[in-house]
């Protein structure tokens, strides 16, 4: 019975350190976009996250609301 208590004791499996997905975002949102804002969306090279978050600060900042 000791055996079976010091197998189950050894270290295998389990959570590691750096493993798993990364945490990159705070929030994800979703949105229903009109043909117009769809039809640029589909034209950005890259990432359209990264084209809408600029969007955003760039316009909070120009004042647009």
């Amino acid at each position: 019975m000791t055996e079976e208590l010091a197998i189950k004791k050894t270290k295998r499996g389990g959570a590691r350190a750096g493993s798993g997905r990364k945490k990159t975002c705070v929030k994800s949102y979703a949105f229903h976009a009109p043909q117009e804002v769809y039809d640029i969306l589909e034209n950005v090279p890259g990432s359209k996250s990264d084209y809408i978050n600029k969007c955003i600060i760039l316009a909070t900042k120009m004042g647009i609301k």
